[in-house]
């Protein structure tokens, strides 16, 4: 059984998406060209809201060291090959505010860009892994 409901995350972030009134731009890499995308596509468990919410659960792990158990599905028909299948941790608040945070770091004033959630992931990541290792200092014995 899923912590967090995937269908309210759904329409909570169609009904945010909404109210933004702000557009949502994927990057083809292939063409270069910007497509804007259904904000019932980019909430869909098989349209977007994987990349939204992994995204989500990096701002969340790198602030309080847990993850939101998620369970991605490889999915042919979904938009990306991928489907949110279960939220396994969290509450629907934290993953919410997580993932709002998310498309607020890869906001612009004229949109929000889905493919700069993987740098965002990448740096919060790293960010964690950093803080995570031992400095050689330390490693060594050595004193300030």
């Amino acid at each position: 059984m899923s912590a967090v409901a995937v269908d309210a995350v759904a329409r909570t972030m169609e009904a945010l998406l909404e109210r933004a009134q702000r557009p949502v731009l994927y990057r083809d890499a292939a063409t270069g060209r910007e497509l804007t995308v259904d904000r019932r596509i980019v909430a869909s468990p098989a349209g977007l809201l994987p990349a939204f919410v992994v995204g989500g659960e990096a701002v969340w792990r790198e602030v309080t060291g847990k993850g939101f158990a998620l369970d991605i599905v490889g999915d042919p028909d979904a938009l990306l090959g991928y489907r949110l299948r279960e939220i396994g941790a969290g509450t629907f608040a934290s993953v919410m505010l997580a993932t709002m945070e998310a498309a607020a770091q890869v906001a612009r004033p004229d949109a929000i860009v889905v493919n700069d959630l993987n740098a965002l992931w990448s740096a919060a990541v790293s960010r964690v892994e950093r803080a995570a290792a031992p400095s050689t200092r330390a490693a060594s014995g050595a004193r300030p």
